[in-house]
C-alpha cells in the first residue's frame, strides 16, 4: 500500500513560494478528477484574459487541508456537495460563489479486453483479482468505492476484496494510472475513463440498485482570494457554453438528467458515508 506523504512535503510539493499569488494571478485547489478538462479550460482562458493560473489536483481530502494549512488559493473545486458544504462551514468559501459545472458517475473500470472477465461487483471478490482504489479517507470515489463493497457484497466477500485490494490511490489521477499500467485489473472509477482511454480502459456499468450516488462538480471562490473578480470570471468561463463544451467532450455529464439516464435511475447527488472502522488504517 502507499503511504501517505505528509503535509508539510505536499504543501512544498504543490504550493510555490513567490510569484503565484500576485494580484493578477489565481491559484486553483481542484479535484483530479477534473484534471484533464480543466487544463484545457485553463489554456483557453489565459489565452484570453492573460491572467496566469496557477493549480493543484489531488484528492478532495488533501486539497482542503492545503487550502486550511496556506491559507491561500482563489478557487476550490471539489466533485462533492459535502465538501463544498464543509467548506461553507470553516468559512473556507463564500458561500454566495458556489456553482456546479458537471457530473460523474462511479463505474468499474478494467483493462481493454477484461482479462479477468469481470462483468459485475461480486468478481471483485473473486481471488485473484488485482483491484485499485481511492483511499477513502481522502478521495471521494474511494469512500464511494468502499461504499459500494459494503452494500453489494457479504462480510466473506468483503473480506476478500480487502485482499485483492493492492493500493488506496491518494488522488483519482493516481488511481487510473495503476490500471493504465495494468498494474492492476480493476479499479472503482468514473464512467468517463474508457472514454479518454478508449485502447486501453473498458468500463463495466454498475446496475442501477447496486449505485447509491453519483458526483457532482462544484465551484467556489475562497474566502483568502486576493483577486475575487478573476476567481469569480473563471468560474463563470466554466459555466459558458465554451466551458461546458469542453467539459462535455472529456465526457461529463452536463445535467443531473443526463447522469440519470445514464445509471437508468435518479440517484442521489453526493452525501456522506462514514467509513468502517476496519477500512481506516
Amino acid at each position: 500500500m502507499i503511504k501517505q506523504i505528509s503535509m508539510a512535503i505536499l504543501l512544498a510539493l504543490f504550493i510555490p513560494c513567490t510569484g503565484v499569488f500576485a494580484d493578477d494571478n489565481i491559484m486553483i485547489f481542484c479535484g483530479a478528477a477534473f484534471k484533464n478538462p480543466l487544463d484545457k479550460i485553463i489554456e483557453l482562458f489565459q489565452e484570453k484574459h492573460g491572467t496566469q493560473i496557477s493549480t493543484v489536483y489531488s484528492g478532495m481530502g488533501t486539497i482542503y487541508s492545503q487550502i486550511v494549512f496556506s491559507k491561500r488559493g482563489d478557487v476550490f473545486i471539489v466533485p462533492s456537495p459535502d465538501f463544498m458544504e464543509k467548506a461553507k462551514n470553516n468559512n473556507i468559501i463564500l458561500p454566495d460563489s458556489v456553482k456546479n459545472f458537471a457530473y460523474i458517475v462511479p463505474v468499474i473500470n478494467v483493462i481493454k479486453g477484461n482479462p479477468k472477465n469481470i462483468k459485475g461487483i461480486g468478481d471483485l471478490a473473486r481471488i485473484g483479482v488485482r483491484i485499485a482504489i481511492g483511499n477513502p479517507r481522502s478521495v471521494f470515489i474511494g469512500m464511494l468505492g468502499v461504499e459500494l463493497i459494503e452494500k453489494n457484497l457479504d462480510k466473506k466477500q468483503i473480506g476478500i476484496f480487502r485482499k485483492n485490494t493492492v493500493v488506496y490511490a491518494d488522488s483519482f489521477s493516481k488511481l487510473s494510472t495503476f490500471l493504465l499500467l495494468g498494474q492492476v485489473d480493476a479499479i472503482i472509477g468514473f464512467h468517463l475513463l474508457s472514454e479518454w482511454f478508449p485502447e486501453k480502459i473498458e468500463t463495466i456499468k454498475l446496475k442501477p440498485d447496486e449505485l447509491q450516488r453519483i458526483g457532482c462538480g462544484k465551484a467556489a471562490v475562497t474566502t483568502y482570494s486576493k483577486n475575487r473578480i478573476t476567481a469569480e470570471k473563471f468560474i463563470g468561463f466554466m459555466l459558458s457554453d465554451k466551458g461546458q463544451k469542453i467539459f462535455r467532450q472529456y465526457h461529463y455529464f452536463s445535467t443531473k438528467e443526463d447522469a440519470d439516464a445514464y445509471v437508468g435511475k435518479p440517484k442521489p447527488v453526493g452525501g456522506i458515508y462514514n467509513i468502517p472502522h476496519e477500512w481506516i488504517n
